[in-house]
């Protein structure tokens, strides 16, 4: 059931229509979404027409390479090991500077 600022929309995606339910502020995602999932199946059966491939192929290898960009734009969003080094070398730098202000008390 949509929420209150949901409405649907058509998507044709494969030549296929798909009703979707999203946020208005998002339907413009949804469009540019659908659009680049036919694009790349576009690609995708234009490189191997000559194959054995069917629809559901290229739409398995287009599914495939949205999987792929999207971990590895997690895993370039993933600063937790950046965050751990910057602690690490605050620690370090915390350490430094009270040895030295106790070298300096001597």
């Amino acid at each position: 059931m949509p929420e209150k600022d949901e409405f649907r929309i058509q998507l044709r995606v494969a030549d296929k229509p798909y009703p979707i339910f999203c946020k208005r502020s998002e339907e413009e995602l949804y469009r540019k979404a659908a659009r680049a999932i036919n694009d790349k199946i576009s690609r995708y059966s234009s490189r191997f027409s000559a194959g054995k491939l069917e629809w559901k192929d290229f739409l398995v290898m287009t599914a495939i390479h949205f999987s792929v960009e999207n971990l590895l734009l997690k895993q370039k969003e993933d600063i937790s090991p950046l965050l751990e080094r910057v602690e690490m070398l605050d620690t370090e730098l915390e350490q430094y500077l009270q040895s030295v202000q106790s070298a300096q008390s001597n």
